[in-house]
């Protein structure tokens, strides 16, 4: 019997990002059209203050004291903005290839307008 999908095991393992895109548009989908779209957006420009402006808009700014990624994951229930808010910290969420996979993939023309 298979283990159940676990992000957190996903993210220590550095397999999160391959499970995105090979889930994409399957019903094994890790990310909807909208997260799709959030990580595409920083993926273009995965600079800290993409980051900061992204989260910003999307009102998922931690508040101090708090570690990197709470609010969009608890308040807002963003897988993506999670993992843009640990970009660049102590605590990533991608690793640095991982981020340049994504960045690839979101590259080569994916429509994540059509995701399931």
């Amino acid at each position: 019997m298979s283990r159940p999908f676990s992000v957190a095991d996903q993210i220590q393992a550095h397999t999160l990002a391959n499970s995105i895109i090979s889930g994409y548009n399957t019903n094994d989908a890790v990310l909807d059209t909208s997260e799709l779209t959030l990580l595409r957006q920083f993926c273009i420009d995965r600079s800290v203050s993409n980051r900061d402006a992204i989260l910003s808009e999307r009102d998922m700014v931690d508040e101090p004291g708090t570690r990197p990624g709470e609010k969009a994951a608890r308040s807002k229930g963003s897988l993506a903005g999670f993992l843009i808010a640990r970009y660049g910290t102590s605590e990533p969420g991608l690793e640095e290839r991982e981020w340049e996979m994504l960045g690839e993939w979101f590259g080569s023309g994916v429509d994540v307008s059509q995701a399931c």
